[in-house]
């Protein structure tokens, strides 16, 4: 059977059918022929004078239908090839593009990356973060930690865990002893430096928590207080120590900010009063006294009130 869409595609191709021109429907049955010709008539494909064929026109008798229909052995051989040619080209464009699913849309990413100026830059090795695993509860009494208040065992503990503190949950004080300080209070009020925090040993541990006042600030190094103190006597020797040198601190932070006053003072009233200030003061001129002679280094020298001694020599 040829479907109507066949017959258009043949149609359309011989644009001056006559008598002579359908012999090529002379594969197809009689009712088959009379349908399609009526149906493309009424639509104006086909005149008048053509409708009138009929199939006693066509000769049908030394046409086989059947092997119309059949393919020979060298037609089906050409059209595997032509499959085996078509699936590779396919395979081939999907192995070049493997990325493609279709309609999906490609992101772009428009960050801006350093490119170094025209010089190689040098792949910087990937950091891999530490995974910090909660650590066991001792569970043996004979290697539990002994607490520092209460002087008993204990299996686990924040501080302990945290800050290696031997301190127990129960007599933990989050108030005073055992409170955490910043970084910064750890160093103004316990006169200590970076090298006393991170390099004596042992090391002070400490927890990183985020700014709550600055959201764009590093992140702040809280330390436990009982061991800052711990470092402080430690490196000044005695709490007597480390008063005093706070003490003398102070009293240069006093003398320097006492000084700073006074120039101001100063520097406000000869703006005021500037009738009372000599701005252009005159040069110093050196009134030398009597000159003495070193036999040993051969040279004079003589000396002014003022204390500048000048040396010289004679020919």
């Amino acid at each position: 059977m040829v479907s109507d869409d066949q017959f258009d595609g043949l149609i359309d191709r011989r644009p001056c059918l006559g008598v002579d021109k359908f012999l090529w429907l002379t594969c197809l049955d009689v009712p088959q022929i009379n349908i399609i010709m009526e149906k493309h008539c009424k639509t104006g494909d086909i005149s008048i004078e053509e409708k009138s064929i009929t199939a006693k026109e066509v000769d049908i008798e030394n046409i086989d239908v059947k092997d119309s229909n059949v393919l020979t052995a060298a037609q089906r051989a050409r059209a595997e090839r032509n499959r085996q040619k078509a699936q590779a080209l396919r395979e081939a464009r999907l192995v070049q593009r493997p990325n493609n699913e279709g309609s999906k849309p490609v992101k772009k990413s428009f960050q801006a990356l350093d490119s170094g100026g025209g010089f190689l830059l040098e792949e910087e090795p990937e950091v891999v973060p530490k995974v910090c695993a909660v650590p066991a509860p001792i569970v043996h009494p004979s290697e539990q930690p002994i607490c520092l208040e209460c002087d008993q065992p204990f299996p686990q503990s924040y501080l302990f865990d945290t800050f290696d503190y031997s301190v127990c949950d129960a007599c933990r004080d989050d108030e005073d002893a055992h409170s955490l300080i910043t970084r910064t209070e750890a160093k103004s009020e316990y006169l200590l430096k970076d090298c006393d925090l991170d390099l004596r040993p042992p090391p002070l541990r400490c927890v990183r928590r985020r700014n709550p006042h600055r959201a764009r600030f590093a992140e702040m190094r809280l330390y436990l207080r009982a061991q800052v103190a711990a470092r402080a006597l430690a490196v000044w020797g005695s709490p007597a120590a480390l008063e005093r040198e706070r003490a003398e601190r102070d009293a240069r932070r006093d003398r320097a900010a006492a000084t700073a006053q006074r120039r101001r003072m100063r520097a406000l009233r000869m703006d005021v009063r500037s009738s009372l200030f000599g701005r252009g003061r005159s040069a110093h001129e050196h009134a030398f006294g009597p000159e003495s002679y070193d036999a040993d280094a051969d040279q004079y020298s003589r000396a002014c009130d003022c204390g500048y001694v000048e040396t010289y020599e004679k020919m």
